[in-house]
């Protein structure tokens, strides 16, 4: 066993930090956190200073809310503003079938969604009161919930769940969210009554952005 050299002073004991000390210093750490949190969050939710920044984002047309943009580098050959909108034909999840160039003539709002999103989840039942609303006016818009990838069961139970009855399209392989470029969900395109694209919203869609765009061809047609 060691023994301890009489002739040798024993090392000095660490003074132990005080209690007050560190808590000191933990609130002083969650502060700084939380200053962090706040500047970021502010840079996030600030339209003007994100504006400059997600113009160089290749084909982003969603917002900074939204805070979702496409990595996709090759967008040649996607549908953009003023191009127009491929036709497509798909079932439908009460088994029938719809064309998009079935509702010529009317504002088409394409939202491509799954069950497992959970943004698209949320933004349904906003776009179901949209479609409660347009339904009252003849030749109004109609929104299409394009399903990428989910069983018709599974559609169906999260229709009954939610209570939407708002039309619901599936696309099982996901061709024709490829041919949109909804590379991310929920992605958004609106369609002009004269088959052009009219916008393209990447991320969760909210009524005053909806009506904002529908507005916009209603300016287009009037000018």
């Amino acid at each position: 066993m060691a023994s301890l050299d009489p002739q040798q002073s024993p090392e000095p004991e660490p003074t132990p930090v005080p209690r007050g000390v560190l808590i000191a210093f933990g609130l002083a750490a969650l502060v700084l956190a939380g200053a962090l949190l706040f500047y970021a969050y502010g840079r996030f939710n600030d339209d003007q200073a994100d504006a400059e920044s997600l113009e160089s984002i290749p084909a982003f047309s969603g917002t900074t809310e939204s805070g979702i943009a496409s990595v996709q580098t090759d967008l040649d050959g996607l549908p953009d503003v003023g191009s127009p909108a491929p036709d497509f034909e798909l079932a439908t999840v009460d088994g029938g079938t719809a064309r998009l160039s079935d509702y010529a003539g009317r504002p088409v709002i394409l939202n491509f969604w799954a069950t497992w999103c959970a943004p698209c989840r949320l933004e349904m039942p906003e776009l179901q009161r949209a479609q409660d609303e347009f339904d009252a006016a003849e030749n109004g818009p109609i929104v299409l919930a394009i399903n990428e990838g989910d069983s018709a069961e599974q559609v169906g139970e999260f229709f009954a769940e939610v209570g939407l009855t708002m039309p619901s399209l599936l696309d099982a392989e996901g061709e024709v969210g490829t041919t949109y470029g909804a590379f991310f969900l929920p992605t958004t395109i609106i369609i002009a009554p004269d088959g052009t694209v009219a916008a393209v919203h990447r991320g969760m869609i909210s009524r005053d952005q909806l009506d904002t765009y529908l507005s916009g061809i209603e300016s287009a047609e009037g000018s």
